[in-house]
């Protein structure tokens, strides 16, 4: 790990859990998942694991203390929507996340999911050549209100300023990615 003591929140975040993002970015990249709706079906399987689970956090009241428009970052009721789009099933749930946490691990977890909504951006593009879109089956890739960059700058504004156990946070945030790597093995294999 590196020293985090003369870096934001959110440096540190970046820097000491690039191994684990890049093994996740790498593995993803490589299923083709955007080439076709059947494969496209796999991923809205992950991403509807990945937000129930973070529901939780999304909607605690202790949590909103530190991000206050944290209950408008949820996508979850979007991706429910992009699954009935599509005539999926609900996937089988897996265990959802305790509600009752501490806000350093909290936000590791939540760290994880709104940088890859900085993403969604590029993958729209893909997905809308296999005929889905911010209004039809991708909907919770759609932007915040006020932009990509701009949710984003104001998400690390709010943590970076939050009197949060550095330690705890970077490991929530490293086994959130590896978590989000099993879940995807779970739905492509």
């Amino acid at each position: 790990m590196i020293d985090a003591q003369n870096l934001t929140l959110t440096e540190s975040l970046r820097i000491n859990t690039k191994e684990a993002h890049e093994k996740l970015d790498h593995y993803l990249t490589n299923l083709g998942l955007f080439n076709n709706i059947q494969l496209y079906k796999k991923f809205l399987a992950l991403q509807y694991y990945i937000h129930h689970n973070a529901s939780n956090y999304y909607n605690n009241h202790s949590l909103k203390n530190i991000i206050p428009d944290l209950t408008e970052r949820n996508h979850f009721e979007k991706i429910k929507e992009d699954l009935n789009d599509l005539k999926m099933e609900i996937p089988n749930l897996i265990t959802p996340l305790p509600e009752d946490i501490d806000p350093s691990e909290a936000v590791g977890f939540i760290y994880v999911i709104e940088g890859s909504k900085l993403g969604a951006n590029t993958l729209l593009k893909r997905i809308k050549k296999i005929g889905l879109s911010e209004t039809f089956g991708a909907r919770h890739m759609k932007p915040d209100p006020e932009g990509r960059g701009a949710s984003w700058k104001k998400f690390q504004d709010a943590i970076n300023n939050a009197k949060l156990d550095i330690h705890t946070t970077l490991k929530s945030a490293t086994i959130t990615f590896n978590q989000i790597l099993a879940y995807a093995k779970f739905v492509t294999t």
